[in-house]
């Protein structure tokens, strides 16, 4: 049955890929506030309030919260900021550097939103019976609504996942070094047993406003004053303790919405939670290129714990085969029990498709 839905799954996200039409590509405006004038201004009521419903919600069973048994440990939870129509990624993060059954303390769930395509919205929840890990609200999933999706996580994971020692965030083409993750974290853990309200990420100091009205990024000096952005860090990737879930969801019901969710989430957000910022950027490579000439040499494979990569989902594939084979020597009952099994079992057709 797991089987003929995963299939089924391909044909329709293949259907998609082909007949996707204008108006659907078009969607993009935000579904309630528009961005307000300055994510500065102290308020004593709630602003921002977040009053959308789940669509999809696996509630308690990622993180086995109900359960008494030792399975309910969760030292990592990742959540992935995933669009509609990225099956194909989901499916790479699934079956590589997120899977369980090699990391028994991590739990993975999708945050995505919700798009007027019927035949993409059936998709997602065939999709979903059989991963049960997708978490999806009633708001358009768009760039300018990715703040919405940002603040989701963050009540999310306040609920459901609050047990989780550290929380990470990605988005869907981001490849993660798992074990330089777990081990760097394992040794900050010594060296504070009871760290909290926490930040790691790499932190962006004093970025330039973009005035430039022709970029994606084009802010007007109504919607934020500031010719510069205090400190927040790169949505590529980031980590906080897991105390600061619900402290920062609280948070976001008093700043006003502002859809530049980068800096919003983690910048005004945490702020107003009072995070301590550490600086994680020497893990970290933003450009493809350079990320892929890191993890593929032996000089700088330890340097790198997080690699973007939009171009190519084989490329994130490749990636993955080449930690597993550094990590084997350290880890050999771990990775021969994981193997390269995804691509020849699960979808052996996924290369032809990617």
């Amino acid at each position: 049955m797991e089987l003929k839905l995963i299939l089924l799954l391909d044909l329709i996200y293949i259907y998609i890929d082909i007949s996707k039409t204008e108006s659907n590509n078009s969607v993009s405006t935000t579904t309630t506030e528009t961005p307000i004038q300055n994510p500065y201004e102290p308020k004593d009521r709630i602003v921002n309030p977040h009053n959308f419903s789940y669509l999809l919600n696996p509630g308690y069973t990622v993180c086995n919260t109900s359960s008494s048994s030792s399975s309910s440990s969760v030292y990592i939870l990742v959540y992935v900021h995933s669009g509609p129509t990225n099956y194909q990624r989901r499916i790479v993060i699934r079956e590589t550097w997120a899977t369980q059954t090699l990391f028994p303390e991590l739990r993975l769930v999708f945050m995505i939103g919700k798009t007027l395509d019927k035949t993409i919205m059936k998709a997602i929840e065939y999709e979903n019976e059989i991963y049960q890990d997708i978490v999806q609200e009633d708001f358009i999933d768009a760039y300018k609504n990715l703040t919405y999706k940002g603040i989701m996580a963050l009540k999310w994971v306040s609920i459901y996942c609050s047990q989780a020692k550290y929380i990470l965030k990605v988005d869907d083409d981001i490849v993660t070094n798992t074990f330089t993750l777990t081990k760097h974290l394992k040794f900050l853990d010594k060296l504070d047993p009871n760290r909290q309200q926490t930040l790691l990420c790499l932190v962006w100091h004093a970025m330039i406003v973009m005035r430039d009205s022709k970029s994606k990024w084009y802010l007007s000096k109504e919607e934020f004053p500031l010719e510069k952005f205090p400190p927040y860090c790169s949505g590529s990737a980031y980590i906080f303790t897991g105390d600061m879930a619900a402290k920062m969801y609280n948070a976001s019901l008093y700043v006003p919405f502002f859809w530049v969710d980068d800096y919003y989430i983690t910048g005004a957000v945490a702020s107003a939670a009072n995070v301590t910022y550490t600086q994680f950027g020497s893990l970290y490579t933003i450009s493809e290129q350079v990320a892929h000439t890191r993890f593929l040499s032996s000089k700088s494979f330890y340097t790198i714990m997080f690699g973007h990569f939009p171009g190519s989902m084989n490329h994130m594939r490749e990636i993955w085969r080449r930690i597993l084979i550094r990590e084997k020597f350290k880890y050999p009952t771990i990775v021969k029990s994981h193997s390269f099994s995804w691509d020849e079992t699960i979808h052996p057709q996924s290369n032809n498709l990617l």
